[in-house]
């Protein structure tokens, strides 16, 4: 098998030929090894530690968030949002009865963007920066759905951001706080964060087009559940290494009930945030992202007790975008099938002792 090294060279050499002004970086955790590299095109390479915006890769982390509290008894996969988010706020009853899960796995039936996103002053490079707290309340006070759910798969960034608001109300703090104190710490994910702090800032990469034109930053006021996250490779392969089995065993147990499948979304099948896919016989775990010039994937193998990290600083090329291609999924979907066709399947509850 090639080394770890010659596999990411590999399997990103066209990415980074494509993406030459990209600053890449990748990691893999196998059987709980690491190895991080970063890549460039053109001009010197990030460092390991590289701070990346996580853009729809949050999203995960939010259905982490959600099982932690259902394994705790703090709530219910099929609890309606009825149950956690007042009736001044949600008024039509039908809205109510949306579960945890169904937004959990984008079967709510909510539409893919906030319908009143456009109202208000806008930044058009900051598109989420102006919908405050008043305009999302706005919108769970007018939203009746068209027919009851669950409904067939339809992404939902939206969606996600409600089950952030409502996890956040049963957690007693905002959506940042709760995820901090249930998850990043006890993970010790110390470059995980909603927001950039002032030691991370020399880190962060800034993102970019396709072609390397600087993107403003993205923020998330009323929906960080959707996609407020940044994080760097190491904290990542630090996650991944719980959703197979490494850690404290209450979390990982939890991390464990996001990952099963749950809704059809064809070829695929959905978990709690992650995409289930079933590639050469063995299952795989992941997500990908393209969001406010970045690109990222986040997947793991359990049978071979392998996961993978790619981030980018650079978003989509409007070819990419017309194919509906994420650039990261092929490269990380690769590495992913090459680390489990070379790996001996891992005895049930190997992973992790």
């Amino acid at each position: 098998m090639p080394t770890p090294s010659e596999l990411i060279q590999e399997e990103t050499r066209r990415y980074v030929r494509g993406y030459r002004s990209a600053a890449l970086c990748v990691g893999l955790t196998v059987r709980g090894e690491h190895h991080v590299q970063c890549l460039r095109g053109k001009g010197a390479p990030p460092a390991t530690d590289a701070v990346f915006a996580l853009g729809e890769l949050t999203q995960v982390f939010t259905g982490a968030l959600l099982a932690l509290m259902v394994d705790r008894g703090e709530l219910r996969l099929d609890t309606p949002l009825a149950d956690l988010i007042p009736r001044s706020l949600l008024t039509h009853e039908s809205a109510g009865r949306i579960t945890l899960e169904q937004l959990a796995t984008h079967t709510s039936g909510m539409p893919h963007l906030p319908p009143n996103l456009e109202a208000g002053p806008r930044n058009p490079e900051d598109p989420f920066g102006h919908y405050s707290a008043g305009l999302f309340g706005d919108f769970l006070r007018s939203y009746q759905p068209a027919s009851p759910p669950p409904r067939p798969y339809a992404e939902s960034l939206l969606g996600m951001g409600v089950l952030g608001h409502a996890l956040s109300r049963r957690a007693g703090v905002n959506y940042g706080h709760a995820l901090r104190d249930h998850l990043c710490k006890p993970l010790g994910l110390t470059d995980t964060a909603t927001r950039v702090t002032d030691e991370q800032q020399p880190r962060l990469r800034p993102g970019h087009t396709a072609r390397g034109k600087p993107v403003p930053a993205w923020t998330f006021p009323a929906l960080p559940g959707a996609g407020a996250l940044h994080s760097t490779v190491p904290d990542l392969l630090r996650f991944l290494d719980a959703n197979l089995g490494r850690g404290e065993p209450g979390l990982t147990r939890a991390l464990k009930l996001a990952q099963v499948p749950r809704a059809e979304a064809r070829p695929h099948r959905m978990g709690l945030g992650w995409t289930v896919s079933q590639v050469r016989g063995h299952t795989v775990v992941w997500r990908s992202s393209v969001m406010g010039g970045y690109t990222g994937f986040l997947g793991f193998a359990p049978e071979a007790d392998a996961g993978v990290a790619l981030l980018s600083d650079h978003g989509w090329s409007l070819l990419a975008a017309l194919r509906g291609r994420v650039p990261l999924e092929a490269p990380g979907l690769a590495l992913l099938t090459r680390l489990t066709s070379h790996a001996s399947p891992v005895p049930p509850g190997a992973a992790g002792r």
